[in-house]
C-alpha cells in the first residue's frame, strides 16, 4: 500500500511543478526586456577640449497582462565623465518631487523616464496612465506644437527631442466619435523646463536683459504652482482624415514652462538702487492644429498655433516690472520629397506677435527656415544627413551634419558635428563658441 501513496505524492509534486513551470513560462512570455547603451564624446573647437563625455544606459521593460493591457517601464542611468553640461548638483527647482532625478555624486544620475499602464477597453477607449511623453507636432529642428512635455536644455536644442523631453505623470484618454479621433489629456505634474546655470555651456543668456553693471541684483525664489488639481494642465486633440488630408485641432491650457522674470527697482536705506527679480510661472492658452497630405513622392505638411497672453521681456521703459504680454501666432509649413533612398525636407517657421509691444532681443515678426537632406546607403547600413536652421531676421543659425553606420544588428557608430554661427546677441549666434564635433556609439540587446 505504501507504494501507492508514494506514487500519488510523486504525481502531485509533478503536477505542482508543471503548474509552476507553466506560470514561469507564462511570465517569461509576457515580459519583454531590452537595454540600450549609448555614448557620446564631443570636442569643442573654441576651448580645444571635451564639451561632453556621456554614457547612458536605457533599460526598458514591457509586461503584457493580456492582448489589450500592458505595463511599460523605461529607466535611465546617465553619467557625464567631465561634469561640464550640468556642473555640480542641479537643484531642479522647476521639477516636481515625483519627477526628480536621483543623483549619485555630481556626475551620475538615475531617472525613471517612463512608467505607465496602457489598456484598450473593448476597442472603444484607450487609456494611458502614468509617467509618459505626449507628442504633438512633427517639425524638425525647432518645436511648435510640441509643448505638452517640458524640456531639459542641457544641450540647448541639439539633443534628440525624445531624450530632451521631460516625461510627466499624466492621464491620456483616446476614443473615436464616428470618424473623429479624440485625445484628452490631464497633467497634474508641476514640472517645467530645466534651464542651465549662468556658467553652463548652453545657458540661453540672450533671453534675459542684464541689469546695468553698477546696480546689484537680488533674485527671489521662483514662484511655482503647487496645487494638485487647480494647477493641472489640461488639453485635447481632435484628429480626422478627410479627402486625403490628415488634420488635427489642438487645445492646451497650461503653465508656460519658462517663468516670467518680473523686475522691480528698489532703494536701500542708504539710497543705493538695486533690482529685485521675482520669477513666476504664468498660465497660457494655446489653440492650434496640424495638416498634411501626400502628393505623389512629396508630403505637404504644416502646423499652426495661437498662444494667448505670452510674456515677453520688454525694452519699453514704461512696461510694468519690465514685462509686456501679447498674443502670438506661430506657423510652420514644410514639404518632404522622397526619391529612392534620398529625402529632402524644407520648412518655414513664422512667429508673429499680434500686439504692439517692444519685446527684448526680437522682432514682432520672426522667421526661421530649415533644410534637411538625408540618404540611406549600403543596404541601409550607412546613412548621412545634414540639418540647416537659420533665422532670417538676424542671420544666425546652426548646421548639424551627421553620419551613422550599423556595424552589426546591435551596434551603430555615429559621427557628427554642430556648428553655430551669427551675432552673439541672438538665439543661435550666442553659441558660436560652442561649435563641436561628436563621436558616439549605440548598442542594444
Amino acid at each position: 500500500m505504501l507504494y501507492k501513496y508514494i506514487i500519488v505524492l510523486l504525481l502531485f509534486c509533478a503536477g505542482a511543478q508543471s503548474q509552476a513551470q507553466k506560470k514561469q513560462n507564462k511570465f517569461k512570455d509576457a515580459l519583454r526586456a531590452s537595454l540600450i547603451v549609448t555614448s557620446d564624446f564631443s570636442y569643442e573647437f573654441k576651448k580645444e577640449g571635451l564639451q561632453k563625455s556621456e554614457i547612458i544606459l536605457k533599460p526598458e521593460f514591457l509586461y503584457k497582462l493580456n492582448r489589450n493591457s500592458k505595463f511599460v517601464l523605461k529607466g535611465q542611468l546617465y553619467t557625464e565623465l567631465n561634469d561640464n553640461l550640468e556642473n555640480g548638483f542641479p537643484e531642479e527647482n522647476t521639477v516636481s518631487d515625483f519627477s526628480k532625478r536621483l543623483f549619485i555624486g555630481d556626475r551620475t544620475n538615475l531617472e525613471l523616464r517612463e512608467f505607465f499602464f496602457y489598456t484598450n477597453i473593448k476597442n472603444k477607449l484607450r487609456l494611458t496612465i502614468g509617467k509618459q511623453q505626449i507628442v504633438w507636432g512633427e517639425t524638425d529642428g525647432l518645436k511648435l506644437l510640441d509643448v505638452v512635455n517640458p524640456q531639459n536644455f542641457r544641450e540647448f536644442i541639439l539633443d534628440d527631442f525624445e531624450d530632451s523631453r521631460i516625461p510627466l505623470w499624466s492621464l491620456k484618454a483616446e476614443f473615436d466619435i464616428k470618424n473623429v479621433g479624440v485625445q484628452l489629456i490631464w497633467i497634474p505634474d508641476n514640472t517645467y523646463h530645466i534651464t542651465q546655470e549662468f556658467d553652463a555651456p548652453f545657458f540661453t543668456k540672450n533671453l534675459f536683459q542684464l541689469p546695468p553693471e553698477d546696480i546689484s541684483t537680488v533674485i527671489n525664489e521662483t514662484k511655482k504652482p503647487k496645487r494638485f488639481i487647480a494647477d493641472s494642465d489640461i488639453g485635447f486633440k481632435l484628429s480626422a482624415f478627410t479627402k486625403g488630408w490628415d488634420v488635427s485641432l489642438n487645445y492646451f491650457y497650461y503653465y508656460d514652462d519658462l517663468p516670467v522674470f518680473y523686475n522691480t527697482l528698489q532703494i536701500t536705506e542708504t539710497n543705493t538702487p538695486y533690482i529685485v527679480i521675482s520669477p513666476k510661472f504664468e498660465r497660457q492658452h494655446l489653440i492650434g492644429g496640424t495638416f498634411n497630405k501626400v502628393f505623389g513622392s512629396s508630403t505637404f505638411r504644416g502646423e499652426i498655433a495661437y498662444i494667448f497672453n505670452q510674456n515677453f521681456s520688454s525694452t519699453n521703459p514704461t512696461a510694468i516690472h519690465n514685462i509686456e504680454f501679447g498674443n502670438i501666432f506661430k506657423s510652420a509649413i514644410g514639404i518632404d520629397y522622397i526619391k529612392g533612398e534620398n529625402i529632402i525636407s524644407a520648412q518655414l517657421f513664422s512667429d508673429i506677435i499680434t500686439d504692439n509691444i517692444s519685446p527684448y532681443n526680437r522682432n514682432l515678426f520672426e522667421t526661421n527656415m530649415s533644410l534637411k537632406l538625408s540618404r540611406e546607403m549600403l543596404n541601409d547600413t550607412f546613412s548621412a544627413e545634414i540639418l540647416w536652421v537659420q533665422n532670417t531676421n538676424h542671420g544666425d543659425g546652426y548646421i548639424k551634419p551627421q553620419m551613422s553606420y550599423w556595424v552589426n544588428t546591435n551596434t551603430q557608430l555615429i559621427l557628427g558635428s554642430s556648428l553655430f554661427y551669427g551675432n552673439k546677441n541672438y538665439l543661435f549666434g550666442q553659441f558660436k563658441d560652442r561649435s563641436r564635433a561628436s563621436l558616439g556609439m549605440r548598442w542594444g540587446i
